[in-house]
Formats: C-alpha cells, structure tokens, sequence
C-alpha cells in the first residue's frame, strides 16, 4: 500500500467515483494532507459528493489496473476526511454495462413463472430483484421473463446467477439476460439512459 500513498501524495489530485442509485458520479478531489498516525487522509470537497455521500461512504479510484476505496469519515463544504486506500472488493469500475436502480416512479416489474417480482436495478446485462418469495427460484436455470417498463411488457430469457439473503427472509436474486431481442434491448437502454440524466439532473443542483 505504501506505493500508492506515495502516488497519491506525487499525483496531489485524483479523479474519484461515487455512486448515486448506482449511477457513478466523477469528480476531482485533491490531496491536502495525510496524518500516518491516523491513517488519515485530508482532501478538497467537491460538492458534487452531497447526495451519494447520503448513500454510502465508499470512494473508488484506479491505480495501475487496480481499484481502490477510500471511506469518507467526516466532511464539511470545503473539506473531506478519508481512510488511506484499500484494496476494493466490489467492482463497480470494472463494470461493462452501466446498472441503474429503479424508483417508485419509474419502477420496473419482472414477471417470471406468473410471479410479479419488483426490480431493484437493471442493466443492458440483467436485472436484480428483491423478493421474500424463492420458492421455484434456482440458480443456473433459464427462465421466460416479461419486462414490464413504464408500462409496457417486452419478453425476455434470463438465468438466474445468485441468489443471496440480504437481511432475514429477504434475499437479493440476480438474472443475466440472453440474447433479448433488439426491441427490448433499445426499451432497457432508453430507460438507463433517462434514469443517467435523472440522477445527474440531482447532482448538478449541488455543483458549485
């Protein structure tokens, strides 16, 4: 880790991503000081950073190939304070497609099995649920879908890749689409899209 402490304090500026309803918001912070004792690091604060620090505190950034986290510990509007870089886990960087959640007002349905089951985000690649309700769910089956977005049903295939239990009794199940057809691959990528431009619409009120 202490070579890419010593690129940070060479670099003093870095670009960082945070996520907001797993849309990533980019800015540029730079470094002001570092206390080793703390293993704390003091940086500017971009604005930018309001609402998705509401969601989580998590920080990423690339370092040769690889992506690291800082941990926001405290911040006011002109200064942050983060944890020195680890090594990250989840790889949100490394994503090919761009994954959005869905709202109340823009919700998305996914009818499997003549079950309805709320989705919480979708991507060009798949889509994710929550449910209470497994029974007839298995991991590495494929499974006729209908897409219900803004209304409209669009049929689909999707093999289910996880299924995780997220809190008790409430689990997280993961689809991977297969070969959608063109129309419902234009109908999910529209939806990104206007949710990208949704969620950029709340971050640009807090730009300075």
């Amino acid at each position: 880790m202490a070579d890419v402490i010593s690129w940070l304090l060479d670099k003093k500026e870095i670009e960082v991503y945070a996520f907001f309803e797993e849309v990533p918001i980019k800015v540029k912070l730079k470094l002001v000081d570092v206390d080793f004792d703390k293993q704390q690091m003091l940086w500017t604060y971009d604005k930018r950073l309001e609402l998705p620090l509401t969601k989580s505190r998590e920080l990423y950034f690339e370092y040769n190939g690889t992506v690291y986290t800082l941990v926001a510990i405290i911040h006011d509007d002109k200064e942050l304070v983060t944890t020195f870089p680890t090594v990250s886990l989840e790889p949100k960087l490394k994503r090919r497609h761009i994954r959005v959640r869905t709202t109340e007002e823009h919700p998305v349905k996914v009818i499997m099995d003549d079950k309805v089951y709320s989705a919480i985000d979708i991507s060009e690649r798949g889509v994710g649920i929550l449910t209470r309700d497994i029974e007839g769910l298995e991991v590495g089956k494929t499974y006729n879908l209908l897409l219900n977005i803004e209304g409209e049903e669009l049929p689909a295939k999707g093999e289910i890749v996880y299924i995780k239990e997220v809190e008790k009794g409430l689990y997280r199940v993961g689809i991977r689409f297969e070969q959608l057809p063109m129309k419902v691959e234009d109908k999910i990528f529209k939806y990104i899209m206007a949710r990208q431009k949704e969620v950029a619409k709340k971050i640009a009120m807090f730009k300075e």
